[in-house]
């Protein structure tokens, strides 16, 4: 299996690494603006949110540093987009935001951006 999604490792196969690597970048990426944001948020800042949003910086990085050494950069990096609709996803059941119609037309456009550059990552 020739594939980036199998890494080949001393004769074992680590089943789903890649998105796997790439879906906790996102995850943390997305937890890192809603941090942010929450921090932001209301008549005063928060700093225990500021210091939880910037604490999920270095474990963000870690794990997209894990994620390129299994995929070549100019695949890994269009998946990151996903977070650019995890994170209007995420702020409207959150803090009640709404996602316009230009919003939702930038989604439909990552999500089908997304969609072919996985084409060519599929075995």
């Amino acid at each position: 299996m020739s594939s980036p999604f199998f890494l080949q490792e001393t004769g074992k196969i680590l089943l789903l690494t890649a998105p796997l690597g790439i879906a906790t970048t996102i995850i943390l990426e997305m937890s890192q603006q809603l941090a942010f944001k929450h921090a932001s948020g209301g008549e005063r800042t928060k700093p225990l949110w500021m210091v939880i949003g910037a604490g999920l910086y270095v474990p963000q990085q870690l794990c997209w540093m894990f994620v390129l050494t299994i995929l070549p950069l100019a695949i890994a990096t269009p998946f990151l987009g996903a977070s650019y609709v995890a994170v209007p996803f995420a702020s409207s059941v959150l803090f009640k935001e709404k996602i316009n119609a230009k919003g939702w037309l930038g989604i439909c456009l990552i999500v089908a951006g997304i969609a072919l550059i996985s084409r060519e990552v599929t075995p």
